[in-house]
Parts: structure tokens; C-alpha cells; sequence
């Protein structure tokens, strides 16, 4: 199951994406926000697979967002859904760690595999990190032996 938080200022589009997310057996809405910093706020006590991010918000936008997100809720992906589909907007949304961007105007079935694809790679990683972790566990372990012998 995937776990969504959705965060846009504006409630007629929240409104419409979960409706639309309720029916995706695989999807699941954990939490909504209508400003960046409420998202990131959620974020961190819901720790949703995908975060859905508007751009244009008050207060802390969800580029400013994503970046926080990034670095303190490494597990979520972010998704940016915007209206603003320019060159330098996009490459704002991926330097600031977005793993998709999609535009509002753009398919449901766009959508729906952008988030699909967000939750496979937030998975993948999340395990590598783990793995990763064990490794130096294992490592600092087999160390830790060869120091103990005379």
C-alpha cells in the first residue's frame, strides 16, 4: 500500500485527489496539508511513502518544502504537482530533491504512475540505506572480534 499525504492551498483540488486516490487499491491518503510548512510538519509524524506537493502555496512553497523534506524524512518521495511546468521551475523542483514532476493539466494515468514510480524508488532506497547500515554493522562487529584476540 502506498501511503500518500497531499499538500495544496487549494481544498477543491484536495478534495478531488483524494476521491480520486480512494480508488486506487494500492493507494492509500494518510494526511493532507494546505501550506508547505503543515506538509512537512505532517510528514515527519506520518511518514508517508509520497508526498504530493503543490508549488504555489503561503508561507514556505513546496520547492522550499521538498528541500526540508528531503533531508529530514529521507523516506518519502516527493511528488511536485504544479500548474507551472517551465524549464527553470523543474529544475528548481529537482534540485531541490523532487523525484517527479507532474502538471496539473497532465493525466490521471501520468499521475498515478509518477506515484508509483516515487513509492518503487523511496522503497528501493530506503532498503539500500538499511543494507547498507546492516553492512557497517556487520562490519564494526567483525572488527570489533578481530581486536579482541590476542
Amino acid at each position: 500500500m502506498i501511503r500518500l499525504l497531499l499538500v495544496d492551498d487549494q481544498p477543491a483540488v484536495l478534495r478531488g485527489l483524494r476521491l480520486r486516490f480512494q480508488l486506487e487499491p494500492d493507494m492509500q491518503v494518510v494526511g493532507e496539508a494546505s501550506t508547505g510548512r503543515e506538509g512537512f510538519v505532517l510528514a515527519q509524524t506520518l511518514m508517508p511513502d509520497v508526498v504530493l506537493m503543490d508549488i504555489e502555496m503561503p508561507g514556505m512553497d513546496g520547492i522550499e518544502a521538498a528541500a526540508a523534506l528531503v533531508t529530514v524524512v529521507p523516506q518519502s518521495a516527493v511528488v511536485i504537482l504544479s500548474i507551472h511546468t517551465d524549464r527553470q521551475t523543474r529544475m528548481r523542483a529537482q534540485a531541490a530533491g523532487a523525484v517527479a514532476f507532474v502538471e496539473k493539466r497532465g493525466t490521471t494515468d501520468t499521475l498515478l504512475a509518477a506515484i508509483r514510480q516515487a513509492a518503487a524508488q523511496a522503497r528501493a532506497s530506503m532498503e539500500e540505506r538499511e543494507n547498507h547500515s546492516t553492512t557497517r554493522s556487520a562490519d564494526s562487529t567483525h572488527a570489533d572480534d578481530d581486536a579482541s584476540r590476542p
